[in-house]
């Protein structure tokens, strides 16, 4: 373990703890466990969009924890607080690290901001103020400021928000009609590209379909949307919750059906439809996302000053990460050689918990810095910065605690 730095972290977390507020995490992971003794099937037309369970992130770790001794993202806000306990916070961090929308990207600017404490610089936050402007200035010396601005990718980026409005029009139509038809059927449509003019003659094709075939599959629209579907009883038949529950609902599904009050998620269901929508992964809109953020990024930048842009890009599995994020680089090169001469620089990020080969559980980071060739303002001469060229490890990285 010498190539690691293992910081001690107090188990009660006192630090982040003092920055959401008093017995706050304490209190929401009470009452999540609470709500999951309780739940029970939504109706369609009152979930989420992706109809799933959703809690905040430091909840569901804190909640899990006693069973799997695992608190990764705790840990690192920790760590992060702590080295710059020096330096006076944002007014809105604890309400925002409270906020579901907004944790991630707090704690991305938490992380980036304390990889430049850890290089001894001093900084100050950006009050937030009613026009655009990056999150923080750096004393790169006794002379020169840098501004940073910091960008995470939403992993549910503009292609999947698409699909999640398709989807939600979609099962309601789809529904609608599959009851008036008596049509007792596994469905799933799997889409590419979504608009919602196609959803009322796709469903009435779908349907079509299920009316005179038991099973089958069809591509509508020119191969944007495949269709598959399987007849499961005929009209007025159930199905037992062991035969339903082999069909599994993945990310978007709905299972649609009566049982008796007293038999709901364990006694058979009547009439049961079973809907399900898949998002097809699509790495170039993913890239896509990556563009947004480094063309928002570029209206928020100080001018007359050096500009240095911090991206996550939020790819949170080691193969996809190896497949996508070298021509994320590319992607964003190509973007500095073209336009944007007000940013520095770049620094691509990819940054999620993992094990380390010795089982010390920990963060895997990932880092590339991507210069502008034509910078309006370059970077101060050997100024040493998270993920600089120079490959400096000064965002966290170190791994947190043994397994």
């Amino acid at each position: 373990m010498d190539d690691f730095v293992i910081p001690y972290i107090p188990p009660n977390h006192s630090r982040l703890n003092r920055t959401l507020g008093k017995d706050w995490l304490e209190s929401q992971v009470v009452a999540a466990q609470e709500a999951s003794l309780r739940r029970q099937p939504l109706h369609p037309t009152t979930m989420s969009p992706a109809f799933g369970w959703v809690a905040h992130p430091l909840v569901e770790e804190a909640k899990n924890a006693a069973k799997n001794g695992r608190t990764p993202i705790l840990d690192g806000l920790e760590v992060d607080l702590r080295n710059i306990d020096n330096i006076p916070l944002p007014k809105d961090l604890g309400s925002r690290l409270r906020n579901d929308q907004e944790f991630d990207k707090a704690a991305y600017e938490l992380r980036i901001a304390s990889g430049f404490c850890m290089l001894k610089y001093f900084l100050w936050w950006i009050p937030t103020v009613n026009w655009r402007h990056p999150e923080f200035v750096v004393l790169a010396n006794k002379s020169d400021i840098v501004a940073a601005e910091c960008k995470k990718r939403n992993i549910r980026d503009g292609y999947e928000q698409e699909g999640e409005k398709f989807w939600k029009h979609l099962q309601y139509m789809l529904r609608k009609e599959m009851e008036k038809a008596s049509l007792n059927y596994w469905v799933k449509v799997t889409g590419r590209d979504f608009h919602l003019a196609d959803i009322e003659a796709l469903v009435s094709e779908v349907v079509s379909e299920m009316q005179t075939n038991e099973n089958g599959q069809l591509d509508y629209s020119g191969g944007r949307y495949h269709v598959e579907y399987t007849e499961l009883v005929a009209p007025d038949g159930s199905l037992p919750m062991e035969i339903i529950n082999m069909f599994p609902r993945g990310a978007y599904g709905i299972n649609i059906g009566k049982q008796k009050r007293d038999q709901v998620m364990v006694g058979p269901m009547q009439n049961p439809k079973l809907i399900r929508f898949e998002i097809l992964d699509d790495p170039y809109h993913r890239v896509r996302g990556i563009i947004r953020n480094l063309s928002t990024a570029a209206k928020q930048v100080i001018k007359g000053l050096p500009n240095l842009v911090y991206i996550d890009v939020n790819l949170p599995e080691y193969e996809q990460e190896q497949s996508e994020f070298n021509d994320i680089v590319d992607a964003v090169r190509t973007e500095l050689e073209r336009r944007h001469r007000c940013i520095s620089g770049v620094v691509l990020t990819n940054i999620y918990p993992a094990l380390s080969l010795d089982e010390y559980l920990g963060w895997r980071v990932r880092t590339e810095y991507i210069a502008q060739p034509k910078p309006t303002c370059v970077l101060p001469q050997d100024f040493r910065f998270p993920g600089d060229i120079h490959r400096t490890a000064c965002i966290r990285g170190q791994l947190a605690k043994s397994l």
